[in-house]
């Protein structure tokens, strides 16, 4: 069954698939708490660069996707 978690307006900011892969996804007018969510998940869930993720939620980075 995979998981996911969207913000006030419906949109999915969170999706892990069975295999336990997560994606994330940003959005110019994406609230803070959201992204602090994702970020908070992120960490719980993964070994990954949480840092990495701030980064691309905050239109840091040039990618247009974020997987782990």
């Amino acid at each position: 069954m995979n998981v996911s978690i969207t913000d006030g307006k419906g949109r999915p900011i969170l999706v892990i698939s069975d295999d336990g892969k997560m994606a994330v996804a940003r959005y110019p007018d994406m609230e803070t708490e959201y992204k602090k969510y994702a970020v908070e998940c992120f960490k719980t869930l993964t070994d990954g660069d949480w840092r990495k993720l701030e980064r691309f939620l905050n239109f840091e980075e040039d990618d247009n996707e974020f997987c782990s």
